[in-house]
Formats: structure tokens, sequence, C-alpha cells
């Protein structure tokens, strides 16, 4: 006899979820089933796209930041050359996590304005619509 099939138990609610695209499901129960892996659940991005049938990392990207908005995942980054850990809603440090993770979001935010405007500005200097008043 051949290995055992093993099953995946998926809640009623990610099913009847008809904000979440059918992608964005099918990453969550990729995740759900690594969720016990012996080192927690750190897939790769490859791996998931590989499982998906993903092509572009970005797709993936958006995915997993609307899985994180719903309140169904989160992440750790472990650090360079390492991947993410996922963290599910019901771990004791999902909310600690989902809190740091909106405040770097936040900054991240504010930053990536600031770098706009200031390319906005010297955009406009560059083709002289804009003058320094200095």
């Amino acid at each position: 006899m051949g290995k055992t099939k093993g099953f995946l138990k998926v809640e009623h609610e990610l099913l009847d979820n008809f904000a979440l695209r059918p992608l964005e499901k099918l990453i969550y129960m990729l995740l759900l089933r690594l969720r016990d892996a012996p080192r927690g659940c750190c897939p790769s991005y490859e791996y998931l796209m590989k499982r998906s049938k993903v092509k572009r990392r970005r797709t993936l990207l958006s995915a997993l930041d609307r899985l994180s908005l719903f309140g169904y995942i989160t992440w750790k980054h472990r650090g360079n050359h390492l991947t993410n850990q996922y963290i599910f809603r019901d771990d004791p440090h999902f909310e600690q996590t989902y809190l740091n993770n909106l405040k770097l979001r936040s900054t991240m935010s504010r930053k990536q304005k600031e770098k706009y405007h200031q390319r906005l500005l010297q955009q406009g200097v560059e083709s002289r619509k804009v003058k320094l008043i200095k």
C-alpha cells in the first residue's frame, strides 16, 4: 500500500467569504497546510508561487497583503535571506505581531509619500514648471 492521503480542514467562514479572491483562499490553504511544520509556517515566495501557479511576485504579495488586511494571517520578518514566518489569527502572538506590522506599514507609507513628493518636485524643477525660491 502507498502513503495515506491527508486532508485539510477549512473553515466555512473562509469558503463563504465573498470578499476574498480564489487565489487568496488557495494561498491561505497552502499556508494552513504548512502550519504544523517543525520550524513553523515559513514557506518561501517561490514555493507559494510554484504551488499556486502564480507567475508574478507582485500578485502573490498582493494576495498575502489582502489576507493580512482581512485578519487571516500576519507575518514576522526573520531577517535578510530568510523567509517570513506566517502567524494565524488563533495564535497567541497574532495580535501583537499584527499591530507591529500596521505600525511598520504606516511608517513605510509616510516614507514612500515623502519620496514621491520629492520626486514630483524634482521633476517640476527639471521641466522648469516649478521655481525654487531660495
